[in-house]
């Protein structure tokens, strides 16, 4: 019975997500030129140069990096038996709270020039309406070391983790509590705006709810559709009021939000009902969020890292098997370099500065990280050529961390952290981003 209400509810999103997105946007969805790929004519430069002042940078979370952070809803979660794999804990294990003078010396070590990482709200309260000076002073003393070694911050305020007493007082769902988010933002940016240029609002809101509310692989843990179109609300709002009060403390600030876009296509070309599928899924899943708070972005987060193939000949699947078989089997989810250039030039009718703020592979892929690197970033070089405006590009992570539900097992850093002792090492397969980053160019193997 528990398997059964699970398939029943993904029969339920996927018609959900379709409604949206036919409402929202019909002439899209039924168009196949959504999903034709544009393609694109290969150099023949051997070196392929990227525009004056590219960013080049890496990523983190301050949950996922820093440890102990104990005032959080994904502490208690991680509490929990059976929520996280392999039992894995935050604890002081990563400790980039302590350390992160000697991870930003490697990070100059790879030629990055930009950092992206978030604030923890719980740090910076920990109770609701205490603010925690120490704690504004240590993300100070952060961006001034970045500043002493002339990498760029880009500041997230909310990456998936929020206060315990925040989720205590219903969280997202309730619109009232969106305030308690700007009185965070607006304390934040009072505090460290004459150090900050490039913020991002938030981190996959359409992530959390899916991971919170419908698989509940998240913290709050709930499988609960009803929902969903309060927490979408909540969020979009959240988000503007974030951008308004970032700009009355700076006006030159530049202020985006960070999305997950993968490559999602037909399994079978000319098939128009997996056609009408992928484009709804594309849509309801990235663009709705982006149509609705276009008007309050001055630049968008792009997070790519595979291709998802649409097969109904599997859509059984959906009725004999389990969710996570499904998303592990079903979708096809694939390594799929050409995919970031067809994601960005979706992009392109925003007409805003776009910053790839996420795209990486881990260790146990089968997929050399220098090879995937140098395939991606050549992808963006030619979507910049086709009129994208694209400024910066940041893998994540910069160090293994602790990657949500899956824990430790995921090792996606360009620097390994030994688990027992905390040493850390460059990997050998992060030396083709340094070049790249060093040079701000890269070579044109395809020739």
């Amino acid at each position: 019975m528990k398997s059964l209400n699970k398939n029943v509810l993904v029969i339920i999103i996927v018609i959900t997500m379709l409604f949206c997105c036919l409402m929202s946007s019909f002439c899209s969805v039924l168009s196949f030129k959504y999903n034709n790929p544009h393609g694109h004519e290969i150099s023949d430069e051997e070196i392929l140069i990227f525009p004056e002042n590219f960013l080049w940078g890496a990523a983190t979370a301050s949950y996922q990096v820093e440890g102990g952070n104990v005032n959080s809803s994904w502490w208690r979660f991680e509490q929990e038996e059976g929520r996280i794999k392999n039992g894995d804990r935050t604890d002081g294990i990563i400790n980039h709270y302590g350390r992160y003078e000697e991870d930003f010396d490697l990070a100059s070590k790879l030629s990055l020039n930009s950092y992206r990482f978030s604030i923890e709200w719980s740090r910076i309260e920990p109770q609701k309406g205490e603010f925690d000076e120490k704690e504004i002073e240590h993300y100070r003393d952060v961006l001034q070391a970045l500043k002493d070694r002339d990498i760029k911050p880009m500041v997230t305020l909310w990456h998936h983790s929020v206060p315990a007493w925040f989720e205590d007082l219903g969280g997202w769902e309730r619109g009232e509590n969106v305030d308690y988010y700007t009185e965070y933002v607006n304390y934040v940016v009072a505090n460290l705006s004459e150090e900050v240029e490039l913020w991002l609002t938030m981190n996959e809101p359409m992530a959390y709810i899916t991971c919170g509310y419908v698989s509940a692989k998240w913290p709050p843990a709930k499988q609960d559709l009803t929902q969903v179109p309060g927490l979408f609300s909540n969020l979009t709002l959240a988000h503007k009021e974030a951008y308004s009060i970032i700009h009355e403390k700076d006006a030159n600030a530049q202020v985006g939000i960070a999305e997950h876009s993968s490559y999602i296509v037909p399994y079978h070309e000319k098939n128009i009902l997996e056609n009408i599928i992928a484009s709804t899924i594309d849509y309801a899943w990235v663009h709705y969020l982006i149509d609705i708070v276009k008007d309050e972005l001055d630049f968008i987060g792009v997070h790519y890292y595979y291709k998802q193939s649409i097969n109904l000949s599997l859509a059984k699947d959906v009725l004999t098997k389990d969710p996570e078989e499904i998303e592990n089997q079903s979708l096809d989810r694939a390594y799929y370099p050409e995919g970031l250039y067809e994601v960005l030039l979706k992009y392109k009718r925003y007409e805003k500065p776009i910053y790839i703020t996420e795209i990486g592979v881990p260790d146990y892929h089968e997929i050399d990280r220098n090879q995937f690197i140098r395939e991606h970033v050549r992808e963006m070089y030619y979507a910049i050529q086709d009129g994208v405006d694209v400024r910066g590009f940041y893998y994540w992570s910069l160090l293994d961390c602790f990657e949500w539900s899956e824990g430790y097992d995921a090792e996606f850093g360009l620097i390994d952290v030994n688990l027992e002792t905390q040493e850390r090492t460059i990997k050998d397969e992060s030396w083709e981003y340094a070049l790249i980053a060093g040079c701000n160019c890269v070579y044109n193997d395809e020739l």
